[in-house]
């Protein structure tokens, strides 16, 4: 997210057409690279996660009970206000690339995982100190609000299970989580998981499992 007065690096050219944040993050995975203003955010309330002014009917809560998502105007109000989002202004631009063609440090890292691979991304935040996690889980703005914009500003790892938005407007899986990781805890992230490889390792091989029900063992040819 650059801030006012920051370069666009110039890898970064605007899209031909406005888009939804979870859709430049699906393009991310197939090698694209997308340069967005936050009014240019094409859901309803995406603009506002951004800091650019959100339509009348999403203010209003209009616009989650027209869709069928929530039973009343005041629960949409409710759910988007307590939404996670930057200061009104404070962005111009949004940049979402693969993490490799970043010519600069972005503030966070969202990869598609399934929820094994979330459960060790969150253990990692764990393994020193034994600290709880505490996870915001919003099943509206998940991409952009709840995982991308969260773990940013809280400077740790956010998961997001998707939303009516970006799972009826990506290829996101049934069983997809998203999981957000601020680049600047990034590197201790990474390293955690190293160690981690031994665990993992007995996890995946079901020895404690197939030790307490051998029945279940697969036959080897």
């Amino acid at each position: 997210m650059l801030r006012p007065g920051e370069p666009v690096p110039e890898v970064f050219d605007l899209p031909p057409r406005k888009m939804r944040f979870c859709q430049a993050i699906m393009e991310s995975n197939w090698g694209k690279i997308n340069n967005i203003l936050p009014t240019d955010v094409s859901c309803g309330p995406g603009p506002g996660y951004f800091g650019a002014p959100m339509g009348e009917k999403v203010v209003r809560g209009d616009s989650g009970v027209a869709t069928g998502v929530f039973g009343k105007p005041e629960a949409t109000r409710k759910a988007i206000g307590a939404n996670t989002r930057v200061a009104a202004a404070s962005v111009t631009n949004i940049l979402v690339a693969p993490v490799e063609k970043f010519p600069i440090q972005p503030d966070s890292i969202v990869v598609t995982v399934n929820s094994e691979q979330a459960m060790w991304i969150l253990h990692s935040r764990v393994y020193e100190e034994g600290r709880r996690i505490t996870v915001d889980i919003q099943t509206e703005g998940s991409f952009c609000s709840g995982v991308a914009i969260a773990s940013a500003m809280k400077n740790d790892v956010q998961i997001g299970f998707g939303c009516f938005g970006s799972r009826g407007n990506t290829d996101m899986g049934p069983n997809d989580i998203e999981v957000g990781i601020p680049t600047s805890i990034l590197p201790e992230v990474v390293a955690t998981l190293e160690k981690l490889k031994g665990p993992m390792a007995t996890v995946k091989a079901k020895k404690g499992f197939y030790a307490t029900y051998p029945d279940k063992k697969p036959a080897t040819t």
